[in-house]
């Protein structure tokens, strides 16, 4: 009986991971967005982003923040390496350079994994020098980065299939689907925390983040009340909800509108972009080329 149990659930857990048609339009969906929006990320933070990573112009010494990292025995060592070498500043510059150009590799596919491994490594060793200011876009962005590098994103659609001419071996593995488990999982547990703080049940989160006045002295809206318990709710049930047709749509429209609510009005506009990606990434209905039926159905061939 407990074998025959075993047995079932592995079979129903491989059965998950099978698929009938190729996923060309996500590997290719994902691979260019997530390369873009790094780009534009840190394109934009190029006027403030010397305050917080570069040699000397810090606002606080670089040493310090190294201290207040989880990686401080890896930062450290490099940067009193660096100095040594007299390559402080030529490091600071060339970093910088070498991760804008990691991204746009990635984004054509050429070279894509070794593209996706090198701005992986550059972007951990960029937002963790200041990981005291990273929120949740950097760590879904070093999230992303890490699926382009495992996931066969360059496969499609890229400079590695013009220039390299390999022969295309069909690839029986849902990918889109291990990004829809960690989807589901990030947004119950985020529900669930939030369910455990008494703020989000009376507005008085919601008002934090979006007023510059403590609610302590006024009479909270009944719109920030209502925002912070539907908030809840969609994290909470979503990994219910995604996983039924019927409610797909409803679910995934509401959690995009949710996060451009959260980019408008917090201007946290990454974090929100990157969550809307990973939203149609994961269950939305792409369609940018024509999928192919796979002839063989089985997990033996996994690229």
């Amino acid at each position: 009986m407990l074998y025959k149990a075993i047995y079932t659930t592995q079979n129903r857990i491989l059965g998950y991971f099978k698929r009938e048609y190729s996923e060309v339009s996500f590997l290719l969906f994902f691979r260019i967005m997530i390369g873009l929006i790094a780009i534009i990320e840190i394109l934009s933070l190029k006027g403030d982003l010397s305050l917080f990573f570069s040699s000397s112009n810090t606002m606080i010494p670089q040493e310090l923040m190294y201290m207040e990292t989880g990686v401080f025995k890896y930062l450290h060592p490099l940067s009193l390496f660096l100095k040594e070498k007299g390559l402080f500043d030529f490091f600071y510059q060339f970093t910088l350079s070498a991760y804008l150009v990691s991204l746009l590799f990635l984004i054509i596919g050429f070279l894509t994994r070794f593209s996706a491994f090198f701005a992986l490594i550059l972007q951990l060793i960029i937002f963790k020098s200041f990981a005291q200011f990273n929120y949740g876009y950097d760590q879904f962005m070093t999230i992303s980065l890490f699926y382009c590098f495992i996931f066969p994103v360059g496969k499609y659609y890229s400079c590695d299939n013009l220039i390299f001419k390999k022969k295309n071996v069909e690839m029986f593995f849902n990918y889109q689907g291990v990004l829809q488990i960690h989807l589901s999982i990030a947004y119950f547990f985020s529900g669930l925390a939030k369910a455990l703080d008494s703020g989000w049940w009376n507005g008085k989160s919601v008002w934090n983040a979006l007023a510059s006045l403590d609610g302590n002295f006024y009479p909270i809206p009944i719109i920030y009340i209502v925002g912070g318990i539907s908030t809840v709710l969609l994290e909470l049930s979503y990994p219910i909800l995604v996983n039924f047709k019927k409610t797909r749509k409803i679910i995934v429209i509401a959690m995009i509108l949710m996060h451009l609510f959260i980019g408008l009005m917090m201007e946290l506009f990454a974090f929100s972009i990157i969550m809307i990606v990973w939203n149609i990434a994961s269950f939305g209905e792409l369609s940018l080329v024509k999928e192919k039926k796979l002839q063989n159905n089985s997990l033996n061939q996994i690229a």
